[in-house]
């Protein structure tokens, strides 16, 4: 089977660990073969969380920086740092919306504005999806992009 690679990025505190069990059963329970894994780093602090998921063959439950297939990003930052894992062609959906991760608000980074990352995702033929939704409770962000 050709292999599929997904890249989940977001804030902690976001949710990128419960979307990220809840694709991996879907794929597993569809009877294809899947790893995954997940990185936490300074999560509880604000920091960036993500997710590898592979479908198909794979020898590593990480994915390649520029091999992705299909990256979803639950904050607009981190919409723009998904970017550099996506393959040319791939696809980004993302929640659009600031939650500000740690380096921004420490001012090591800057803003990123929707702009930045259409212009990024027109030069490489990267399609973008947009999400934003008005919900109750940001808590429900993951639901929403799944």
């Amino acid at each position: 089977m050709r292999k599929f690679d997904i890249f989940l990025i977001g804030v902690g505190g976001q949710g990128i660990g419960l979307l990220s069990e809840v694709l991996i059963r879907a794929i597993d329970y569809s009877g294809q073969k899947c790893i995954g894994v997940d990185t936490h780093g300074l999560a509880q602090r604000g920091g960036i969380v993500s997710s590898h998921i592979r479908i198909g063959d794979a020898n590593s439950p990480l994915v390649i920086p520029g091999d992705v297939d299909l990256a979803l990003a639950l904050e607009r930052h981190e919409a723009a740092r998904a970017l550099n894992y996506l393959k040319d062609g791939g696809t980004l959906v993302y929640y659009n919306t600031s939650w500000q991760p740690l380096p921004v608000r420490l001012g090591r980074e800057g803003e990123i504005k929707e702009e930045e990352i259409e212009n990024v995702a027109n030069t490489r033929g990267v399609k973008v999806y947009k999400v934003k939704y008005d919900l109750p409770d940001v808590r429900m962000q993951n639901i929403a992009l799944l």
